[in-house]
């Protein structure tokens, strides 16, 4: 189950917004002052940055996480592939991955070339 969520018709896009000035309940934190919020959600007083178009959002199967990256603690901020940026959020089936746009098509067949075993 793997899917650029920009490119699925099916599936409607998901508000990807960085905050700044803080880290909202629910949000996935970036750092002390920083938060990723997938969705709608009250930010005022928050900085707010649209990221929709800036990150490809790729879903996951729990299996393959390991061999994705070695970050265990969920949500997370790391590299996968060895030296892609990612956001990482648990799902209740698998993992949704946030990189930049312009590495999803390349993060998307590296991830499908793992699942048939290459």
């Amino acid at each position: 189950m793997s899917r650029l969520g920009f490119m699925s018709p099916a599936t409607p896009p998901l508000r990807l917004l960085e905050v700044r000035g803080g880290v909202p309940d629910g949000a996935i934190p970036l750092g002390p002052d920083r938060a990723l919020v997938i969705g709608d959600a009250d930010l005022d007083g928050y900085r707010v940055y649209d990221m929709s178009a800036a990150l490809a959002t790729i879903e996951v199967e729990a299996a393959l996480l390991p061999r994705l990256t070695e970050l265990e603690d969920f949500p997370a901020v790391g590299s996968i592939l060895r030296g892609v940026p990612a956001v990482i959020e648990r799902r209740s089936d698998g993992y949704r991955l946030f990189v930049p746009q312009e590495l999803g098509q390349f993060v998307r067949e590296t991830i499908d070339d793992l699942r048939s075993g290459l």
